[in-house]
């Protein structure tokens, strides 16, 4: 039976209700609630003073110039992957409703993603990420390293013109690189997860454990790899931000570092925030599903141990606390680093 003339379709073709992929709208609002955080309530520009800058160091920006090419090459091959494992899977039997919809999804991401940068480029420029730390410090420390091939500002390289500053205009052309990259491994995630909750006709309740053993597979192996995208996400934050700091003053190293912990934290905190709106809502049915079928399955079977190991056997037995606790787990520990950092105590 096609998906045009019933519920469900073919054996083996995938189905995702269109309905849940609103689940988008949560991730958007988050998406949302940084950006008006950001414009109205971010410092505009830290006034950090240019003086606080070693005048003999000058070569050891390179030292923070080599952390953040590495931390931006790890990430940059995550967000592939990501956006390899939404393919592949897109591309195995699913039904036209269903992989329209998830593309449609997946591009509403990424435009908002990418938002910011486009209005960038056809704006006025717009504000820098890095004014968080001090527009004019920040220029200042990296305007004291090279970029091989920018012989003068006007010549052209890898990603464009050299520009007055060469090592700013590989940052913030690296940055443009990285933000199109993000919002395609974003999207990529946010659809794979919403693909859990993949429905079939099943002939019986053994059919239909099996199929929620997948989706609940299917679930796990998305949220580690949106922790793992988080996780360096947040690498590659920090090693933009403390690129300055092997030319900054041995006495104010400290003093900065604080300001790349508080805004580390903010970013974290939004990471976190994301990652978990689009985890949440799939865990929640997928654990409704179960307890429905596990009701379905009490009907007939009136010992209760015999239904709980039924459960277990099929894969079934956890909850959504267990669902709550993994998705905390694989999330808390990278904002309790930079809170650690930042908090008027030890915690």
């Amino acid at each position: 039976m096609t998906e045009e003339h019933g519920k469900f379709a073919g054996p083996g073709v995938r189905r995702v209700d269109t309905r849940y992929f609103l689940i988008v709208l949560v991730p958007i609002a988050v998406f949302v609630m940084e950006a008006v955080i950001s414009d109205h309530l971010m410092a505009e520009d830290v006034q950090v003073p240019t003086g606080i800058l070693s005048a003999d160091n000058h070569w050891l920006e390179a030292a923070g110039r080599y952390r953040f090419l590495a931390s931006t090459w790890f990430f940059a091959a995550l967000t592939v992957l990501a956006v390899w494992i939404l393919v592949r899977r897109l591309l195995q039997p699913t039904t036209r409703q269903t992989r329209v919809v998830a593309l449609m999804t997946w591009l509403v991401v990424v435009a908002l993603a990418l938002s910011p940068t486009i209005m960038n480029a056809f704006g006025d420029g717009g504000s820098p990420a890095y004014r968080v730390l001090g527009k004019t410090f920040f220029e200042a420390a990296l305007a004291q390293g090279t970029v091989p091939g920018c012989a003068a500002p006007g010549d052209h390289w890898l990603l464009g013109r050299c520009g007055d500053m060469p090592a700013i205009s590989l940052f913030e052309r690296i940055m443009d690189v990285i933000n199109l990259l993000a919002g395609l491994a974003v999207g990529a995630l946010i659809v794979g997860m919403i693909l859990c909750l993949d429905t079939r006709r099943c002939e019986d309740a053994e059919e239909e454990a099996a199929l929620l053993a997948e989706n609940l597979r299917l679930m796990r192996q998305q949220l580690y790899l949106a922790s793992l995208v988080l996780t360096f996400g947040m690498f590659f934050v920090t090693s933009w931000m403390n690129w300055p700091v092997p030319v900054i003053l041995d006495a104010q190293k400290a003093a900065y570092g604080s300001l790349v912990l508080s805004a580390a934290l903010f970013s974290g905190t939004f990471f976190t925030l994301l990652l978990l709106s689009f985890y949440l809502p799939v865990a929640f049915i997928l654990s409704e599903r179960a307890r429905r079928l596990s009701r379905q399955v009490a009907g007939r079977r009136a010992d209760a141990l015999v239904v709980q190991d039924w459960m277990a056997t099929h894969g079934l037995k956890d909850g959504l606390g267990d669902y709550l606790r993994a998705g905390f787990a694989l999330t808390a520990p990278i904002l309790s680093a930079f809170a650690g950092g930042v908090a008027p105590f030890p915690i």
